[in-house]
């Protein structure tokens, strides 16, 4: 009679399971985790290929066990692709489970322990099943695609930069530097394409241009306006290879420029076919500073707003707030920390900069980077900058927060007291100013011999103390 191996038939089920993923570019390392009712763990590890073929072995190596959850790191892009497979596969089974998305920094491994592919998912399994990791940003597909198109057009136009900067450099080195010459102008590019297709010199050349009228009228305007300009450069001319090098980069240039308007008609397109996404982009675009490009970037990055619970840890994400330095008991704060979403942190302080210097309308935002620039203009204008990009995220929090579009009369509250005519007309700002002052006069009283000056000072200290207790009573 033949001989067979007798099997157990297990019942996976009776157990919570959890799975840890260390995703990587090619390879997929899995663990399972579970412990059952007399303390014993299981773990099952195994690697897959990150391929059609490698994840159908990965979901039939886990779906016996029906874990609980399902948790990786956020690394890069690469997660993308696992996370929207489970998600599929959710849809179809019988157990529902979560699947989480962690911070790098939450699920960092023991110290002085071997780091391996193998390890770093078991410790996932682990770190979930004791409840120790809390999901990330979620991955939401049409913001990621906003995310990717926003940031090809930001390298498409540093490379129209550097190509603008280029054509500048190669005038400069034949001698032409008319003041001016915007690279951004229409007009600008059809001229230089106009004079690069001929020997002349410059002088020859807009002589034959404005006798014979080879651009378009509104050009030709435009020569005529600008042709001071252009007379003290007259006798100068291009060589060949000048000219090679114009042609190249003017090429380049208006390719890099039509691909441009290309992701600008695909990111209405999206916009179009979702209205809610575009009304909070709208409400953004309200704020000063804040174009309507800079709103649907902002809403691409940041995703919902749900996962930031409070003010500050959106004010980091977006790089708007200083980190907090601690020495021998003094705690002070130091520079922007860098530890942030670069792009946001440049859009905020691009807008801080467009608040300041470039809006005329008025408005509390207004009035606050003034009074900001007032106080802190004499040590650095970065240092306004900085302090006025994390007001607007303040205000962009608020927005996404409540739905709504920006109030500029919002921050102008007027704190008024009848009964006392010294507090009336005192603004929030004013308020702030009498209690710095009130701090210091105190402060002053506290130096030795100082004299009669202490006692007037402790006085009008209390002077000042009963304006803020007035204006606080009346606008409770």
């Amino acid at each position: 009679m033949e001989e067979k191996e007798f099997k157990f038939l297990v019942d996976w089920t009776k157990t919570a399971f959890y799975c840890g993923l260390d995703v990587h570019k090619h390879e997929l390392a899995v663990a399972i985790y579970g412990m059952d009712d007399s303390l014993s763990e299981l773990v099952k590890t195994n690697v897959f290929s990150v391929d059609y073929k490698g994840l159908e072995q990965f979901w039939n190596f886990v779906k016996k066990y029906q874990p609980y959850a399902f948790a990786m790191e956020a690394t890069g892009i690469y997660h993308h692709v696992i996370y929207k497979m489970l998600k599929t596969k959710r849809l179809s089974v019988r157990w529902p489970y979560k699947i989480l998305v962690v911070n790098p920094a939450d699920a960092a491994g023991l110290p002085g322990r071997q780091k391996y592919d193998r390890i770093d998912a078991e410790n996932l399994a682990k770190y979930l099943a004791k409840g120790l990791l809390k999901n990330g940003k979620p991955i939401i597909e049409v913001l990621e695609d906003l995310k990717a198109i926003f940031r090809m057009a930001a390298r498409l136009e540093r490379n129209r930069t550097s190509l603008k900067n280029r054509i500048k450099k190669t005038l400069d080195r034949a001698g032409i530097r008319p003041r001016y010459l915007d690279l951004n102008h229409e007009w600008v590019i059809h001229f230089l394409h106009q004079f690069i297709d001929q020997e002349e010199t410059l002088g020859e050349f807009i002589s034959t241009v404005l006798n014979e009228k080879r651009l378009i009228k509104r050009d030709h305007n435009k020569i005529k306006k600008h042709l001071h300009n252009f007379v003290p450069y007259f006798e100068f001319s291009l060589t060949s290879a000048q000219r090679a090098l114009i042609r190249q980069d003017l090429v380049e240039l208006d390719f890099k420029t039509g691909r441009k308007a290309v992701l600008a008609i695909e990111i209405d397109q999206i916009l179009l076919e979702r209205p809610a996404l575009r009304e909070q982009a709208s409400h953004l675009a309200s704020i000063p500073g804040i174009s309507p490009f800079s709103a649907v970037w902002i809403l691409s990055e940041t995703g919902h707003i749900t996962q930031f619970p409070s003010l500050n840890q959106f004010r980091a994400y977006c790089g708007c707030c200083p980190r907090i330095v601690s020495s021998a008991g003094k705690v002070y704060s130091a520079h922007t920390s860098r530890h942030s979403n670069a792009y946001l942190r440049t859009i905020f302080y691009n807008a801080a900069v467009v608040v300041c210097n470039l809006v005329k309308k008025e408005s509390a935002l207004k009035e606050y980077a003034n009074r900001v620039a007032k106080r802190k203009s004499m040590r650095t204008k970065k240092l306004v900058y900085c302090i006025v990009a994390g007001k607007i995220t303040r205000i962009v929090y608020a927005i996404l927060r409540d739905n709504t579009c920006f109030n500029p009369e919002i921050g102008r509250r007027i704190v008024r007291n009848e009964t006392d005519h010294h507090s009336n007309n005192f603004t929030v700002a004013n308020h702030k100013t009498i209690r710095r002052a009130r701090n210091t006069l105190k402060r002053v009283n506290e130096i030795p011999e100082i004299g009669i000056i202490g006692e007037h000072a402790e006085q009008l200290a209390e002077q000042l103390n009963k304006i803020l207790i007035q204006g606080k009573k009346f606008s409770d």
